[in-house]
Parts: structure tokens; sequence; C-alpha cells
């Protein structure tokens, strides 16, 4: 697991100093134990008999991590036709991955249904109208917007006034155009939010989704979608995983007795590898600025909005530490900055830090999902290697990027 033993981190056997040694920086780890800990503690919360997780693979893709989760059981939700081949590829079964798009072409439509067999959620009354034209007499999914949302920032709020999902009020017009291509309603989907702490908006969307399925007959699931929040600041608590589990298999459960078994799909991406990953940089460049209020320590590192954009795009936060000695006293306040030409690289603001030296490795926590995931090659610098911690053993799952093939796809001859 990812833990300090006196003042030195480490992820699995091994010393971060060390894999950042052995591997250069910057770095992404993840660490396996991390991931199998969080898919049980998923199972066990959710008491209900016929459970169904689909890992959210947007969040971590790397086929690495999603060949653990195929071994431990669970299926994928896909929100691109290439996540979807990916999933097929690597052998999840096609009937535990749902394809859930947003602006989806008829192309990815014929991709997706035709040539893979994968189940698609339909997000919009113009997508089902042209599925029910390609795919007469099929299976669907849609997709409820239930008119409310959440979220850690107002980018990942997808329920209510947004461009997610089928409203309530269209729910009659969606069985009409089901009806007219003879499609059988199979599940009924809800996605809130991402990074979402509040239990009370799940068990509100669950019981809209079971209340639609008791009127319509015949559901075979119904999926409450993801984002479930985990802890990112010093003291945070995350979603409480056990109130959440225990409150919607009540629910199920008593449904099952009142009308038939239906099964219960969940889709955690961030909860079950956000807090697996850590990503290590050296530190290469330190200054000092002065403002009217305070002097300041500028950190300089060799990472940045490129390879973790979240603090860029969401001010979110995530904790930075040396990866020795960390336990010296904070005797500074530091901006921790990228090397990317923008002001807004900025990885930590204003955190209390201890003295630190240039050549020194840094931890950037929780950073498992939507990490390299969202990375790029802005200011045409390569993306990270990544590694995965297996216990006592390393496996390098991903190769840190060259010149040549970043540039291959121009067809430009150098």
């Amino acid at each position: 697991m990812i833990r300090y033993v006196d003042g030195r981190l480490l992820i699995g056997c091994f010393e971060a100093e060390d894999l950042a040694m052995r591997f250069g920086t910057p770095l992404y780890v993840y660490d396996e134990e991390a991931i199998r800990e969080s898919y049980s503690k998923l199972l066990s919360a959710f008491r209900y008999k016929s459970l169904e997780i689909l890992y959210s693979c947007k969040a971590n893709s790397n086929p690495w991590i999603l060949s653990i989760l195929r071994e431990l059981g669970s299926g994928l939700d896909a929100v691109s036709p290439w996540e979807a081949l990916l999933g097929v590829r690597i052998g999840f079964p096609r009937n535990k991955i749902l394809f859930t798009g947003i602006s989806v072409s008829d192309e990815d439509m014929i991709f997706v249904r035709g040539e893979l067999g994968v189940i698609i959620n339909i997000d919009s009354l113009s997508q089902l109208e042209r599925y029910g034209r390609l795919f007469p007499n099929t299976e669907i999914s849609i997709r409820v917007n239930p008119g409310f949302g959440g979220g850690h920032h107002r980018y990942t709020v997808t329920g209510g006034a947004t461009k997610f999902g089928i409203g309530l009020s269209q729910i009659g017009r969606a069985l009409e155009i089901a009806k007219k291509y003879g499609l059988r309603i199979a599940g009924l989907h809800t996605h809130l939010g991402s990074g979402i702490d509040d239990v009370g908006l799940y068990i509100k969307g669950a019981r809209i989704l079971l209340e639609l399925a008791a009127k319509l007959g015949d559901i075979d699931f119904i999926d409450i979608g993801g984002g479930f929040a985990i802890p990112y600041r010093p003291g945070e608590k995350g979603i409480d995983i056990y109130l959440l589990g225990e409150r919607i298999s009540e629910l199920l459960e008593d449904f099952s007795k009142k009308y038939w078994d239906i099964t219960l799909r969940i889709e955690p991406g961030r909860y079950i590898v956000g807090k697996a990953g850590v990503l290590l940089t050296k530190v290469v460049d330190l200054k000092e600025v002065e403002d009217a209020e305070k002097k300041k320590l500028i950190i300089g590192v060799d990472t940045g909005m490129n390879h973790l954009v979240r603090p860029a795009l969401y001010n979110a936060y995530h904790e930075i530490a040396p990866v020795r000695e960390a336990n010296r006293p904070r005797e500074v306040v530091a901006d921790i900055v990228g090397n990317i030409c923008e002001s807004g690289d900025i990885l930590g603001s204003d955190r209390p830090f201890p003295k630190i030296s240039e050549g020194e490795i840094l931890a950037i926590f929780d950073t498992g999902s939507y990490g390299y995931s969202m990375s790029s090659n802005y200011n045409l610098r390569p993306r990270p290697a990544e590694v995965l911690v297996r216990g006592c053993d390393t496996r390098l799952i991903r190769r840190r990027e060259e010149f040549e093939e970043v540039l291959a796809t121009t067809g430009y001859r150098l």
C-alpha cells in the first residue's frame, strides 16, 4: 500500500525515491493492492445480491489496470467507441459493457452496436430515433436525467440543466419512439456527477429509476452511475460508502420483494483507482517571489498541467509532499508549479512546506484517476511513464513517449 514509514514514502515494498531513480520522472505509480482493496470494499458495502460493478474506465484506461478489474469480475462503463473496443479486446464480456456516450453519431453506434455487439445507453431523443432506424428490434438502456445532480465542481455536475440524458418530461416520447422501432428497454441509468459525497442524492436518483422500472416492467437493471467522492484534502472523509451501500441495497431488496429481481449496476472509477496512484516529480527550480503581503517560495517541478490537469481545470486539491524526510518542519509557504508556459500551471498554492532542495522528489497523491487519462503533449512535452507495483514486484505498464512517436501521426519526415 501507499504509506509513509519513518518519513519515507513506500509504495508496496519499494521506496518511492528508488522508483523515481529507476524509471525517471515524472512518473505515475499505481499500487495494485490498493486497487483490489477499493474494489473489495465496494463489494462488501453493497450487500444486494444482484450487483454488477462497471468500472468507469475514463478514470484510467491503462490496459494493465483494466485487466486487474476484469480478473476481479468487473464490467466496464465505456464513454467512447475506443473504450468499448479496448474492453472487448481485453476480454470483458460484451453483456457487461455499457456504452454511455454524449453527442453520439450514427458512425459511433454502428461501430459499438453493429461491430462490437455492446448495448448502448441512449442519451437523447434524437439518438434514440437514429438508433431505432439503424437497429430495430434490439435492446437499449435509457440514460435518465432526473433534474438534479452534484459534483466537486460545476464542470463535473451531469444531472439537472446539463447536456446529459433524457429528461423526465421526455420519457413518454422516448417510450413512443422505442415502441415504433420495436426496441426493448432493458435498463434505466442515471449519472448525477463526479465527486459526490451526499448519499441522499443517490437515494433520490435510485428511487426515480425504480419508480420508472415499476411502471415499465421487464427492466433487467437500473444503473445509479458513479462519481463517489474520495478524500483529497487532509481531514476529508469522502462519501460514506457503507451507508450508501446499505441504503441502496435496502431499496433494491424492497423492490425485488414487491416486483421482480432486478440487477443493480454502479459505475465507480475514481473510487477504485484514485487513491491507488501517485505522480512522482523532481524539483528542478527554486525561486522566491514577494507580493504586498508575504514572501513565497516557488517550487518548480518537471511535470505540470499537461500531466495532471485537475488543479488547473477544476481548482482541484492534491496533497503534495517530499518522498523522504517528509516529517521535516514546514517552515515556508510555497506554490508548487509546473513547467508549462501557462500562468495557470499551478499544482498546489500556498502550501506549508518544508525547506526543499533542487533534485528532491515530490509525490502528488491521489492521481490514479483523471491523471494520465487527461494528459496531453501540450508544449510538445512527452507524457510520463506508468509503473504498476504488485507487492514486491514492479512492471512498466507504459513507457515514456519519444519525440519521434509523438510526431509520427503527422507524416512529416524529419
